[in-house]
């Protein structure tokens, strides 16, 4: 009797436009499967040290140069500088939204992901110039990167770029006492 009865109940939540992945459960109740979990948001992108970029991107119309700025301890905030000169004619496009993305490996902390024109140490119509800080937590050579968003003008041609360049920061051990 009980299999009849199950065999109704379910024809008639067919019927009704009831779910048909509907499973009977002990005491007669329908049960209905749980709802897949909510997706796992995916993890913020990594960045990878460029290994093949060094300190300086040029071209006929600006250097893009990335420079260690001081003595460097571990354990120690620092700021290593990354500037932008035009050339000839052009000038640093002041509307563009000039980016910073640096990047570290292991070892090296990182407080901002990017940097923009509000970041900037100076930055008018014949340089841009940026000081990334980071925090290396041991002595050693440690490489960083950044890729770099800008454009260089003249009145008449506007040259936007996307170049990455890198550099290794000395990070010196606290002298013995």
């Amino acid at each position: 009797m009980k299999t009849t009865w199950m065999l109704v109940l379910s024809l008639a939540l067919g019927a009704c436009g009831g779910d048909s992945d509907a499973t009977p459960a002990t005491g007669g109740e329908t049960a209905r499967p749980a709802p897949d979990p909510a997706p796992e948001p995916a993890p913020p992108e990594a960045c990878a040290v460029d290994t093949a970029a060094g300190p300086v991107a040029e071209d006929p119309t600006f250097e893009l140069r990335a420079t260690a700025t001081g003595a460097y301890a571990p354990g120690q905030p620092g700021t290593f500088g990354i500037e932008l000169t035009p050339r000839g004619e052009y000038h640093v496009n002041q509307d563009f939204p000039m980016t910073v993305r640096p990047c570290a490996g292991e070892g090296v902390t990182l407080p901002n992901a990017e940097l923009g024109n509000d970041d900037a140490a100076e930055r008018t119509e014949q340089r841009a110039r940026f000081a990334v800080p980071f925090t290396a937590a041991s002595a050693g050579e440690h490489r960083v990167s950044a890729v770099v968003d800008f454009a260089v003008c003249t009145p008449e041609n506007c040259m936007p770029e996307t170049r990455t360049i890198a550099l290794v920061l000395p990070v010196e051990s606290p002298a013995a006492e």
